[in-house]
């Protein structure tokens, strides 16, 4: 079943979100989305979920010597963290948070992983999250235009190059706010804008 299956059996609730170690990340990740946001967020809100996921898997793999990149296990870590810093970003955050969420994680699991307790963890962290938030704002503004104008629920595939290529914004990211608000993305003309993007580059 593993570990968190097998705390919520013997926790006696319904959920892997309900055990004590994930109670207490979504109360710490709830804190410091709050503390760079205009509103609360709602402790029960999905993103809160993903964040607090997310941030033990981020830990985790800088703790393992991976770090955020464009190829590979790196590019994962890259996209893990991109998307824990959007959904943030949803709940109203607009200022650095997820770094901060690291020293969370090593007071609930430090003692049975000690290798969390290296202090480059929240440097590289903070890093490709002031990296990100540069870029996240102008991507979102264009994302929210492109969908607003949108008449068929497909969102063209070149909008998503775009925001790729010209801002960072992964194209899965881009996926996500689109299957949120029930719009799909024309892959085919993505796939076309990166294969011309490699043609050009050989």
């Amino acid at each position: 079943m593993g570990l968190e299956r097998i705390a919520t059996v013997l926790q006696g609730v319904h959920s892997n979100y309900d055990i004590d170690l994930f109670r207490n990340l979504l109360a710490a990740a709830k804190k410091a989305v709050d503390a760079v946001s205009e509103t609360p967020a709602d402790i029960n809100s999905p993103s809160l979920k993903v964040i607090a996921d997310h941030i033990r898997a981020c830990a985790f793999c800088v703790a393992d010597g991976v770090l955020p990149g464009n190829e590979g296990r790196a590019y994962v870590l890259r996209r893990i963290c991109r998307r824990a810093i959007r959904h943030g970003y949803k709940l109203g955050a607009r200022g650095p948070f997820f770094y901060t969420l690291v020293d969370a994680v090593r007071k609930e699991m430090a003692e049975a992983y000690p290798e969390l307790n290296n202090p480059e963890i929240e440097k590289v962290i903070e890093d490709e999250e002031r990296r990100f938030l540069l870029t996240l704002s102008k991507g979102m503004e264009i994302l929210e235009d492109a969908i607003a104008k949108n008449k068929d629920g497909v969102l063209d595939g070149e909008v998503v190059f775009k925001l790729h290529d010209t801002y960072g914004f992964p194209a899965d990211l881009t996926g996500d706010v689109c299957r949120e608000r029930g719009i799909t993305v024309n892959t085919e003309e993505f796939d076309r804008a990166m294969e011309r993007q490699r043609a050009a580059a050989r």
